[in-house]
């Protein structure tokens, strides 16, 4: 037994479609006013503050922060957290998102130990806790235009390797497994960093990640293009997310359920949206999703 194994898993569906996700919604919707219930108990001041919940990057119970940067409020004046970006532990910092897409690649893909993984980050705490973990994660950050994929940078005493995740520098069917963390979403042809992801991974690998998700769409939402000459065009209001790198990251898309279609159009053999939720790890609110794709 593992210290994992006493609690509930986070894991509660996982779907290949559109019409799969609305059948669930309409049988799962008795279940809205309990979960809402639950966050209600634990919005309880304006200001942050934490709870305990079990954190599974560091295996154990840990103090976790809650705050309510990004919230944001409906009509009726309800408040809406962003509960993937918060619940973060006071050991490893990792947040919600995080903890669930490891939780996802040790409990659903079981990945050895030995693996050969790529991560697209490699300042983050996360980045370096991945890899005391798994030897052979290689990590990178896109570092701009002006770089080859593959060239590594001195930058406050490390060096950073940069990668373009839509023209990567490894060889075809190196990796067991690729992780990206809320990165698509920053990339115009994210088409094409799908088919690069299934490029170097290996027959059976996996594409693990994480996106701003919009479960109420079945086709994404374009914000932004790049022009035939490099120029940015704005369909939409521009939308910044942070950076790890400091600065905001322009949004390109709002992800529907198109983009399990995407992936498999990508050349991955299956595509799927697991649906997580488990207060116990820190995992409030719904519906929040960890994305997985099969080479």
């Amino acid at each position: 037994m593992t210290a994992a194994s006493i609690y509930p898993s986070i894991w509660l569906a996982e779907f290949g479609e559109f019409a799969e996700w609305q059948n669930y919604r309409e049988i799962a919707a008795g279940a809205h006013p309990v979960l809402a219930e639950i966050d209600d108990r634990l919005i309880h001041s304006r200001r942050p503050f934490q709870v305990n919940g079990y954190c599974s990057l560091c295996g154990s119970v840990q103090p976790l922060s809650v705050r309510w940067d990004y919230a944001g409020t409906d009509g009726n004046g309800t408040i809406f957290p962003a509960w993937t970006e918060i619940a973060a532990c006071g050991c490893c910092g990792s947040n919600s998102r995080m903890r669930a897409l490891f939780s996802y690649l040790t409990e659903k893909l079981a990945v050895a130990a030995d693996a050969e993984i790529y991560i697209a980050e490699q300042v983050t705490e996360y980045y370096r806790r991945l890899k005391a973990r798994y030897p052979n994660l290689v990590g990178s950050e896109y570092l701009g235009t002006d770089l080859a994929p593959g060239e590594t940078v001195h930058r406050e005493a490390e060096f950073i390797r940069h990668e373009d995740i839509t023209r990567l520098s490894f060889q075809s069917g190196r990796f067991d497994l690729i992780i990206t963390q809320d990165v698509f979403e920053h990339v115009p042809d994210y088409r094409s960093a799908f088919s690069e992801c299934r490029r170097v991974l290996k027959s059976g690998g996996h594409l693990l990640f994480t996106v701003p998700f919009f479960y109420h769409q079945p086709d994404t939402e374009i914000r932004a293009a790049v022009s035939a000459s490099g120029e940015i065009e704005h369909l939409l209001p521009p939308e910044y997310h942070g950076n790890p790198l400091g600065g905001g990251a322009l949004c390109f898309q709002h992800f529907g359920w198109d983009l399990l279609g995407s992936l498999k159009q990508a050349g991955f053999s299956e595509a799927t949206a697991a649906l997580y939720w488990g207060p116990h790890q820190g995992h409030f609110g719904q519906y929040f999703f960890v994305f997985s794709a099969k080479a």
